[in-house]
């Protein structure tokens, strides 16, 4: 394995680690630069949603891995906590499961019936397998596996 990403890897699990630990799952860490800033991006959630208090409560926890996050920067870095949003992205087969009956959005790999895009219900998930219900009233059942990105769609229920 390639050693920065070995290095990558290492920080991600220790990062999920104190996150866990303080009661949130870490969706997402992403190292990146923008703009001649260096950025630390985590992604967070719980059961119960994300607010501005949980994003502050893990800033702080984070901010106190300094040792550990530092060497990945050459100067300064900016460290950005939020929630994954409203049209969330969809990862683990276990959000699948957790958002049973809301609408999504999601892009295969490969296509299936013709079609690589699709936006429908999740109906549900069964083993690896994920049951999407169109507009068009056709069902698509698709593995887990051939998903190349997917995401919650918001609904305006008022």
């Amino acid at each position: 394995m390639n050693p920065n990403r070995e290095r990558r890897l290492k920080l991600s699990r220790a990062l999920e680690e104190a996150i866990g630990k303080a009661g949130y799952d870490c969706l997402d860490v992403t190292l990146t630069h923008e703009g001649g800033r260096s950025i630390l991006r985590v992604v967070i959630d719980s059961l119960g949603g994300i607010g501005v208090e949980d994003c502050e409560k893990v800033s702080r926890i984070l901010n106190g891995m300094q040792d550990e996050i530092e060497p990945f920067f050459r100067s300064r870095y900016y460290l950005e906590v939020s929630s994954p949003g409203l049209e969330r992205p969809l990862k683990r087969i276990e959000e699948y499961r957790r958002f049973q009956g809301k609408m999504a959005r999601v892009q295969l790999r490969e296509s299936l019936n013709g079609q690589k895009n699709f936006k429908g219900r999740i109906q549900s998930v069964e083993g690896n397998s994920i049951s999407l219900l169109t507009h068009e009233g056709q069902t698509i059942v698709f593995p887990f596996e051939a998903v190349r990105k997917a995401n919650l769609v918001y609904e305006d229920n008022a």
